[in-house]
Parts: C-alpha cells; sequence; structure tokens
C-alpha cells in the first residue's frame, strides 16, 4: 500500500499515526478538519444522519487526482460519516483498495450506534467477500487493549492506534522485500476477510487483533536478529514446532539488526464474521 485514506475521526486518527512513515501519501475526509481541498485535507460538510452523508457524498475525483496503485482506506463505523463510505469507494475502484476497519468498544456506545456500526460492518465485508475492493483488515480495539495490557486514560488511543499501525507498517515493509526463508502462498480467492496480530513467544500466544471465526489460512512474518540466524541453529527447528499443528500456515524469516525478536501475524477467512458482544 502506498496511500492511506482516513474517513472519519478514527480513520483520520490512523491516517495520522501513519504518517510517523516517509513512504505513505496521507488523505483525510472529515467534517471536522482544518482545510478544504489541500494538502491531503477534505473537510466534508456535517450532515445529521448516515442517510444524509450517504446521499449528499460529493464528487471527490479532483480531490482524488493523483491517487493510484494500492490504497488502505480507514474507517470506524460507529460515526455518521460512515454513510459517505461506498460512494467514496466508487470513485476509487480504479485503485487497488484494501479497507481497514476500526470496530469500537461496543459497551461504550449507545444502540443506535451500535445497530448502524453493525450495518457498516457487514456491508463492507460483503463488498470485500464479493471482490469490490481487494480485502478487509477488522480491528477490534477492545482486543488491541486487551494485548496491549494496562492503557492509560490519557493517550489511550494513541496507544492502540500505535499498536495497529506499527503491525500494519511492518507488515507491509516485509511484503516488499526478499526473505531469507519463504513459505507463503496466495491465499485462496474467497479468503478476503482477515486481521492482523502478532506472536507473543512468551506466552505462546497468538495475539490477533480481531477474533476471526474459521481462519482458513495464516501467516507468520518472523523478523529475526541476524546475528541469531547465523549463529543460533535452533531457529528454523523451533518455528518448525511452533506451526506444527497448525492447517493452511505459511511463514517468511527476515534479517533485522533489531536485538529483540518479532513475530506479525495474518490471519484469512472466507466467512463473514458476525456481531460479537
Amino acid at each position: 500500500m502506498d496511500t492511506i485514506i482516513g474517513l472519519g475521526k478514527a480513520g483520520c486518527n490512523i491516517a495520522d499515526e501513519f504518517a510517523n512513515y516517509d513512504q505513505y501519501k496521507i488523505y483525510k475526509i472529515d467534517c471536522d478538519l482544518e482545510g478544504f481541498k489541500q494538502d491531503g485535507i477534505y473537510k466534508m460538510p456535517w450532515q445529521d444522519s448516515t442517510e444524509r452523508y450517504e446521499g449528499n457524498c460529493p464528487d471527490l475525483s479532483n480531490f482524488f487526482k493523483d491517487v493510484s496503485g494500492d490504497i488502505l482506506f480507514v474507517i470506524g463505523g460507529a460515526g455518521n460519516i460512515s454513510g459517505a463510505a461506498l460512494s467514496i469507494l466508487e470513485q476509487l475502484k480504479h485503485c487497488n483498495v484494501n479497507v481497514l476497519y476500526i470496530r469500537p468498544d461496543l459497551s461504550s456506545i449507545s444502540i443506535i450506534k451500535i445497530r448502524q456500526e453493525w450495518v457498516v460492518f457487514n456491508v463492507l465485508q460483503e463488498y470485500a467477500r464479493s471482490g469490490v475492493f481487494k480485502r478487509i483488515y477488522l480491528v477490534d480495539n477492545s482486543k488491541v487493549e486487551e494485548h496491549l495490557g494496562d492503557v492509560p486514560v490519557i493517550g489511550y488511543y494513541d496507544k492502540l492506534n500505535s499498536m495497529i499501525v506499527s503491525s500494519l507498517h511492518m507488515i507491509n515493509v516485509y511484503n516488499h522485500i526478499e526473505p531469507i526463508v519463504n513459505t507463503f502462498y496466495d491465499p485462496l480467492p474467497g479468503r478476503k476477510i482477515s486481521t492482523i496480530g502478532f506472536y507473543d513467544s512468551k506466552s505462546n500466544e497468538n495475539k490477533l487483533f480481531y477474533s476471526l471465526d474459521n481462519v482458513g489460512e495464516m501467516r507468520y512474518y518472523y523478523a529475526i536478529n541476524k546475528e541469531k540466524l547465523e549463529t543460533d541453529g535452533d531457529v528454523l527447528k523451533n518455528i518448525r514446532k511452533q506451526i506444527e499443528n497448525e492447517k493452511s500456515v505459511g511463514y517468511a524469516i527476515f534479517a533485522t539488526d533489531y536485538e529483540q525478536d518479532y513475530v506479525y501475524t495474518v490471519a484469512h477467512s472466507s466467512e463473514i464474521q458476525r456481531q460479537k458482544k
């Protein structure tokens, strides 16, 4: 992915986090932004409902005139502006679009917002599975918080967003460099509903950012210290032991200069994910 497009408050906050990395071009669309149709910012006219955002979505072709290639479209479903998502995605159909969908903590929003989020959540999954866009990545904020542990109130969303974006960024980086060992294969065409996460070697747990039902394929990105790869004869054996009981699994190993090793994960499913309360 080369371009990040954030829609609404959640999407724009994620886009801002991606702006910490030089290789991404950032676009933000919301009704509370400073600026208008400039510097990657589009201040959407405020509407009082999802239906009005859907029915009154403006022509953004000029705003997107330089957008092409691989796109990550970021959206949270709790805001009314999410009603404009499909109209905006229609204007990006010339691109290779992946969607990053941020699910809020449903216990913290009203029943009306839950129903609204549920509609957006389902529709975007259906569009992904039918091939309207390339893939949808589901992230549940409550799961990210669970994996982070104690998260302070001040800076709460900054911590969550940093975890989400840094993980996606590193997966994107490793997708564009040659691994030392690679057993990846292309996912089956129907497996377009995905999530990301990391493997915790201390607890031997795979900590996904969404509790994905019926995972059809797992990918492991092993980022391992180069000196360790040169001297430790057990690395490959330990990796094979870790995944020996999993089906439809692939892994790749990358040499790094970091002292600490990291394992990033991606899970794919062909099944529409249902409401989790």
